[in-house]
């Protein structure tokens, strides 16, 4: 008869333990879907500050080039390289004889696009 309990007590110890197995099982279950929330919130989060310090780079590179843009429309003005041509580097306006005009067969480069 003890023999009988001893068996009779086996499927008693499955169930327990299949029961410790499910609770297991269900606790890693939502650890790790809290643990891939958490870590999808910290990366949204940083991604926020990541765009606001990139739009803050862009406004101050936009406050930067302004001047840059004022320098190189100055220095590029025809009227001021013709002058830096005849002053600094002594050339003069060409000869008649001295220009020969080619002309282009085929498409042009604004006709091609």
């Amino acid at each position: 008869m003890k023999e009988m309990r001893k068996f009779a007590s086996i499927p008693e110890a499955l169930r327990a333990g299949a029961s410790l197995m499910v609770v297991v099982v269900c606790a890693l279950v939502l650890t790790s879907g809290a643990l891939f929330y958490l870590w999808q919130r910290y990366q949204f989060i940083s991604l926020g500050f990541e765009v606001e310090r990139l739009r803050a780079e862009k406004s101050r590179l936009e406050v930067e080039i302004e001047p840059l843009q004022m320098e190189s429309d100055y220095l590029s003005r025809p009227e001021r390289i013709e002058i830096l041509a005849r002053e600094r580097l002594g050339m003069r306006p060409p000869r008649p004889g001295q220009v020969i005009v080619l002309e282009r067969h085929g498409p042009s480069v604004a006709q091609s696009r």
